[in-house]
């Protein structure tokens, strides 16, 4: 066990999740002033003596997503120039996480930049969980970051496991999502359901169905997705879902982005219940009935115990 405690930062958009972690290790948050001028830059005052000291900065880079990213960089920046040992981005969201990719020629891959600039600015490892892609994490390693993607597996199937579950199935709401929602189907024992979609490269929150395998009449159904953005991918499985006779459907996923009328759609909907985890602040006001929220902070304070070799005492 390290004589010293690591040093656990908060940016703004992170600061509930930030003292959870903190918590669990027995720690306080260091002091940092962030603030933004009136012509809209971003300034950051560290306030905490970073010297020869593992710094962990927990930043979620959520909307809004530019801010938050510039907020992240001017952290670790300021950390750096205080001679921080060693500096760790904690991001329970990952922006530009669909970026990962070119889709068509002289498309910018933002998620290679940001881990380009996340390294320029001292940061040296990063601690994430459920990216939109795994294969992502490649863009770390080449930018020479040390990167640790935890998954919400282990919390979702433990509540899910403790509802007792009768008559359901899983179901994958697009190809992608098949591995993933195949081991939340073996870690229940129930089977598993597949929809096939294409989305739009010029609209890309437009999504097409076009094929749907396995028997959903009079089941109760779980969609697993690592992410749940203006719901209208949801809502048009939903629908089907529906129109198959399901009985109940219920939806976990990792990341609450809900944007536009992501709260609307899921508040007039045939959903039972939507299952959240904490990577994404979501104000009490937004917080409709049928939204349970779970928190992987542990996972996290678990994975910084073991980089920091700290434990609570």
């Amino acid at each position: 066990m390290s004589d010293q405690p690591p040093i656990i930062i908060a940016g703004t958009e992170s600061k509930t999740f930030a003292r959870k972690i903190a918590q669990e290790l027995g720690l306080g948050l260091g002091r940092v002033e962030v603030a933004t001028f009136s012509d809209s830059e971003t300034h950051v005052l560290l306030h905490a003596d970073v010297k020869n000291r593992d710094v962990y900065i927990v930043q979620a880079t959520s909307a809004p997503t530019n801010e938050n990213i510039m907020q992240l960089l001017l952290m670790a920046h300021a950390a750096r120039s205080g001679k921080a040992k060693k500096i760790t981005a904690v991001m329970p969201f990952f922006g530009y996480r669909r970026q990962e990719k070119q889709t068509v020629s002289g498309e910018a891959v933002s998620f290679q930049l940001i881990a380009k600039l996340m390294k320029a600015a001292g940061i040296s490892r990063v601690l994430t969980i459920d990216l939109h892609k795994h294969r992502s994490a490649k863009y770390f390693k080449e930018a020479g970051i040390i990167s640790k993607e935890l998954r919400a597996f282990p919390v979702i199937i433990d509540h899910l496991r403790k509802k007792k579950l009768d008559h359901f199935v899983v179901l994958a709401p697009d190809k992608g999502s098949i591995p993933e929602s195949k081991r939340y189907a073996d870690g229940l024992g129930v089977p598993l359901i597949k929809v096939y979609k294409h989305r739009s490269i010029r609209k890309r929150d437009e999504v097409k169905f076009d094929e749907f395998e396995g028997e959903v009449k009079g089941r109760n159904v779980l969609i697993i997705d690592d992410e749940v953005n203006t719901a209208g991918t949801l809502m048009g499985v939903v629908d089907i879902l529906k129109e198959k006779k399901a009985h109940n459907v219920y939806f976990a996923c990792t990341h609450g982005v809900l944007s536009g009328p992501a709260l609307s759609r899921l508040a007039k909907s045939n959903i039972r219940q939507v299952i959240l985890m904490d990577t994404i602040y979501l104000p009490l006001e937004n917080r409709i009935q049928k939204i349970k929220i779970l928190s992987v902070a542990p996972l996290f304070a678990e994975q910084i115990g073991k980089w920091a070799h700290w434990k609570k005492n």
